[in-house]
């Protein structure tokens, strides 16, 4: 929280404790002071006789005042940190920006250096292109996220679905991805799909469960029940805490923690796989904990679809 925003929520806090004071203050008043509502009625109506409900109505018309300045204040007060919340969403976007695109840049910058001012043997070589091409590679699905998220919040995200066999497609899936998964297939399961967003969403969820899952091996599990069909990727990383459970699917969301800090990232990635689901009819969510019965603990992310009659 920045100096000004505090400054701003004591300012509020001061001002509404001034309004409800003014309020308390009003009601003793007018209850006590009967002879002020004499006067007024002696100017307003021209006689000083008050009917019995004349009191009840002077009170409840500066019970009204007050309350609509406190509401006028608790208006502004919301407008402005909505507004503070914002560009403080910025700065962190520019942040993150900036981290994420500055590494892979100087990365490759580096090793395109060393291969262009020394003479390097066959081995160094290829490991210095299988660098700059992992950088690339990090580069171009940064910049998918994004160009995805834009589509995304403009409803411009296209959809071609097709009838598709989930499970020769995840097995094709892993069979091109460049490290090891674990499967656990079933047969016949069988939904209307987007080949490129599945993969999409496929991809974020492996990659998430090899930055966070403390060097185990994702595991891919595809189950299937009357209606739907489950892809499940789970890891053995730390439980994701409760409180973040449902906030990790936000645009531009990462968990204030140092594991978050160290990979690199900047928030799309499981909004992506959110909108994807949606745009499938489905949905995706998180296990964490002890939750098989064969002692596996970590973080569970299911993609649930609909599946093809």
């Amino acid at each position: 929280m920045s100096l000004k925003t505090a400054f701003s929520i004591v300012v509020f806090v001061l001002a509404a404790g001034m309004v409800v004071t003014l309020l308390v203050f009003w009601n003793v008043y007018i209850i006590s002071d009967y002879h002020t509502i004499k006067e007024l009625y002696m100017v307003t109506h021209g006689t000083p006789e008050v009917p019995a409900a004349g009191r009840w109505t002077v009170l409840a018309v500066g019970i009204t005042f007050l309350s609509l300045v406190l509401v006028v204040l608790s208006f502004y007060f919301v407008t402005f940190l909505r507004g503070a919340r914002f560009k403080q969403q910025q700065k962190d976007f520019v942040n993150m920006m900036t981290h994420e695109l500055k590494l892979p840049m100087s990365s490759i910058q580096m090793f395109a250096q060393t291969l262009k001012l020394r003479s390097t043997g066959p081995e160094d070589r290829e490991r210095f292109l299988d660098a700059i091409l992992n950088d690339c590679a990090r580069l171009n699905l940064l910049l998918d996220h994004l160009l995805k998220s834009q589509q995304i919040e403009r409803g411009r995200l296209p959809v071609s679905l097709r009838r598709q066999d989930i499970g020769i497609f995840v097995t094709d899936f892993a069979r091109k991805w460049p490290r090891p998964l674990k499967l656990s297939m079933i047969k016949d399961a069988e939904a209307q799909v987007d080949p490129v967003l599945l993969e999409l969403a496929i991809t974020n969820l492996v990659n998430n469960a090899e930055k966070y899952g403390k060097g185990s091996t994702p595991e891919v599990v595809l189950e299937t029940d009357s209606d739907r069909v489950r892809i499940s990727i789970r890891d053995a990383g730390a439980p994701i805490p409760k409180k973040y459970a449902k906030k990790i699917f936000k645009r531009f969301f990462r968990m204030p923690n140092r594991d978050t800090r160290r990979q690199n990232g900047v928030g799309l990635g499981l909004y992506i796989v959110k909108t994807i689901a949606k745009l499938h009819q489905g949905s995706v969510e998180l296990t964490t904990g002890m939750a098989e019965v064969d002692g596996w603990k970590g973080n569970r992310f299911t993609l649930s679809i609909p599946r093809a009659k």
